[in-house]
């Protein structure tokens, strides 16, 4: 099973970082958690409670999710969670946040 780490960074023009804890704390509050790896990825070690979206659908299945929600990209690429989540952002999403896959909460 794959972990939440505390390697998180928001992806917004801030750049504020996310903590651990305030990756929990989010996910607990109305966070949308977003694996965009391969349907065969997450199959195998996606995170409890995680949505996926793989990156090559993303663009025509973020309608599933909420844009006035938080929403943290998880992926083994973090390349692919730029580019989800610059995707997002040009369709709305303003709350965009991703992590890391390298260690326990």
């Amino acid at each position: 099973m794959a972990t939440v780490t505390a390697n998180h960074t928001r992806i917004a023009a801030a750049g504020v970082s996310l903590s651990s804890r305030e990756a929990v704390e989010l996910l607990a509050n109305s966070g949308q958690l977003v694996d965009v790896r391969s349907p065969a990825d997450f199959d195998r070690d996606g995170l409890p409670g995680a949505v996926n979206l793989p990156l090559d659908a993303i663009s025509w299945r973020y309608r599933s999710l909420k844009r006035w929600q938080p929403v943290i990209l998880y992926s083994n690429n973090i390349e692919h969670c730029y580019h989800a989540a610059v995707l997002l952002a040009g369709e709305g999403f303003s709350k965009i946040y991703y992590l890391t896959p390298d260690g326990p909460v």
